[in-house]
């Protein structure tokens, strides 16, 4: 995903507000705002067509002949200065101008916009008592056209149109800048914002540590956010992990210790409640560990301790379990094993210390081991009483072994 900065953000989305609210003027002023000014055009236009037309009429009423029209047209010219100019077009002169022919047709007025001026055309329509002069004609027919120019530059629209047209672009300008901001701000802030802070509320054990969050969002800042966040999960499961080594660990042997050794006998028994899998417990103790300890000291004892583990450790099985308990007292647990299976890998392990010797300061030390065997259902259906069995015979081993 292509990510930009927040200030790229910024910037963005004035571009795209700016470019909305210009669009929205365009059409508003091309629309409706110019429908707006043709009807005050048409007003204005309108007033000054019907002026005309009574002072035509009032003219061509009392007798007045083609050079008092002219005259009449010529000082209201003078009059209302605004205008380029007054004629009157009647309907049987050709005329190549559409909107002074559709005018004609359509018997209302119509508006023309030119390049420099703007054409209002208004129809005159015989009224019944043009007939008696007009014979030729019917009431409701057009009589002529009052075309009039007007300068763009000239046009005037009021106050209230002008304030009106400004207000609702100012309400609209407010409007559309707010939608857009609440829009991008909820879709690029807001929802990964919440995004985030649920993905912080379903974090509730270390496993939901490596589960890696990610935020949909192309702002760098937020993005940094997630990554931020994901590597802080990963050091703090890193050090659980880290912690949890250190306490399901002896630290001397580096095997798991009578802590761990607890919470996994109590997943042995369910194991093998529920999948009738047997398993056998046999607890070791070094033999004449003690005195070895005093006479060469506590450092040789340290490291016939890592000997002793080291050679255990390689010699059973990866499902075989293996504990440091005590001092120098250990337990194994051997998975899908029976008592006839379980002398046979101690016989194993026997030959096995008995194999490799420990050199230390010129001192060649074989380490020698006691073993007491205990099998689940046969011996015992808890682990106290299979401790306690499998401690018993490893003591009267022992006790063999010195004489």
């Amino acid at each position: 995903m292509k990510t930009i900065s927040y200030s790229r953000f910024i910037q963005n989305t004035i571009l795209v507000s700016m470019s909305v609210i210009i669009i929205l003027f365009v059409i508003y002023a091309k629309y409706i705002q110019a429908s707006s000014i043709e009807k005050s055009i048409k007003n204005d236009a309108g007033v000054v067509a019907q002026l005309v037309f009574e002072n035509l009429y009032a003219v061509m009423k009392s007798g007045g002949n083609k050079a008092d029209l002219n005259g009449v047209i010529t000082q209201i010219e003078k009059d209302i200065p605004e205008l380029l100019s007054i004629k009157i077009v009647k309907n049987d002169i050709p005329n190549n101008h559409s909107h002074i022919q559709n005018a004609i047709q359509s018997k209302t007025i119509e508006i023309y916009s030119n390049k420099d001026h703007i054409d209002f055309i208004y129809p005159i329509i015989f009224k019944e008592e043009c007939i008696s002069c007009h014979t030729k004609n019917k009431a409701g027919e057009v009589a002529s056209v009052i075309l009039m120019e007007y300068p763009i530059l000239n046009l005037q629209v009021s106050l209230k149109e002008i304030l009106i047209m400004f207000s609702t672009l100012f309400i609209l300008t407010i409007i559309v800048f707010f939608i857009i901001w609440f829009i991008f701000l909820k879709k690029y802030f807001l929802t990964p914002i919440q995004s985030l802070a649920d993905s912080m509320s379903e974090i509730t054990t270390h496993d939901d540590l490596e589960q890696k969050i990610t935020i949909e969002s192309s702002i760098n800042e937020i993005k940094a956010i997630e990554h931020v966040f994901n590597l802080q999960n990963e050091k703090l499961l890193h050090s659980y992990n880290e912690l949890k080594a250190i306490s399901d660990t002896d630290s001397l042997t580096g095997i798991f210790n009578r802590k761990k050794f607890d919470e996994y006998s109590k997943l042995a028994i369910q194991n093998a409640k529920r999948y009738k899998n047997p398993f056998t417990m046999v607890v070791l103790d070094l033999n004449k560990f003690k005195i070895i300890n005093d006479t060469h000291g506590h450092n040789v004892g340290d490291q016939i301790l890592k000997h002793f583990t080291q050679t255990i450790t390689q010699a059973i099985r990866e499902s075989d379990q293996f504990f440091r308990t005590g001092g120098d007292e250990f337990i194994l647990i051997l998975h899908n094993t029976r008592t006839d299976d379980a002398k046979i890998t101690i016989e194993k392990l026997k030959n096995e210390l008995l194999s490799k010797s420990l050199n230390i300061d010129e001192i060649t030390l074989f380490v020698e081991a006691s073993f007491g065997i205990a099998e689940y259902e046969k011996d015992g259906n808890s682990i106290d009483e299979l401790y306690k069995i499998a401690d018993e015979r490893m003591y009267s081993e022992k006790k063999e072994s010195k004489k």
